[in-house]
């Protein structure tokens, strides 16, 4: 019998300063991969798009990303996000 592993599934993210930085890289990769708004003007424009962190940074997940060397060693695991608010 063989003894099943569960693989532990982790997010990518880049951390940016601003909202501006975080989708401008999406952008990027959204032209990088032909999406429709990159081609005819409407239609899908990101992979992903930012969320705000904890303190006020914007973290981007960069899974399947094509990736520089810089952002490949900017890379972190652990962000933390606020708390949702209650309604």
């Amino acid at each position: 019998m063989s003894e099943e592993t569960e693989e532990e599934i982790t997010t990518n993210y880049l951390v940016y300063e601003t909202l501006d930085d975080a989708i401008a890289r999406a952008d990027t990769e959204g032209a990088r991969r032909g999406y429709a708004y990159h081609r005819v003007g409407s239609g899908t424009r990101y992979r992903t798009y930012p969320q705000e962190t904890a303190d006020s940074k914007y973290a981007l997940v960069v899974d399947g990303y094509e990736l520089t060397e810089d952002e490949e060693s900017a890379i972190t695991t652990s962000v933390t996000f606020p708390e949702p608010e209650e309604v």
